[in-house]
């Protein structure tokens, strides 16, 4: 289950810079970090055994769904300080991991090609990762640290340390 606590600090992590009014001004004035709070929010209400909260949770996923277009699963696990510069038509997926600092544009699907062995595989992401437009992202694949994944780049194979992944389906070109 979530803590109140971590929820709290996750959102404090999201924030560019400490205290309310850094609070207040990202609130209205940046819809990626709505996304990121709704998700956050109703990530731990989802989490709670009891019945009410749980259907809480339902309600802000749902929102973010009609608001957004994002899907984002409760199950997935969003590290800290991710940023959605356009935050429309988001999917991510339940078994995704993304880590801190990652920026990841509008119309950027995260999530499984199917089952393999009984199992579905899912994307792991690591930090200060840069996804844009579009972009694909599917299977037990690992995009490495400082990555660059192209504008609508269908990603299906591991993506190395300061790399970029370009086309469909992807190349990966030598680092920076």
């Amino acid at each position: 289950m979530t803590t109140f606590k971590k929820t709290i600090e996750a959102i404090k992590g999201d924030l560019p810079e400490k205290g309310l009014k850094s609070f207040v001004k990202n609130y209205f004035l940046n819809p990626g970090f709505r996304v990121l709070l709704n998700y956050r929010i109703g990530k731990y209400f989802f989490s709670s055994q009891f019945f009410l909260l749980r259907q809480i949770g339902n309600y802000y996923r749902k929102n973010l769904i009609i608001k957004r277009g994002c899907d984002i699963s409760y199950y997935a696990k969003i590290g800290r300080g991710v940023v959605f510069p356009h935050a429309m038509g988001i999917v991510i997926g339940e078994g995704v991991v993304i880590g801190n600092r990652v920026k990841i544009w509008q119309q950027v699907t995260f999530g499984s090609h199917g089952k393999e062995n009984e199992e579905l595989k899912y994307p792991v992401i690591a930090d200060n990762v840069k996804v844009f437009a579009g972009a694909k992202i599917i299977g037990g694949v690992k995009i490495e640290a400082n990555a660059i994944i192209g504008a609508n780049a269908v990603v299906n194979i591991d993506v190395p340390v300061k790399s970029i992944a370009v086309g469909i389906p992807c190349k990966i070109l030598s680092g920076k």
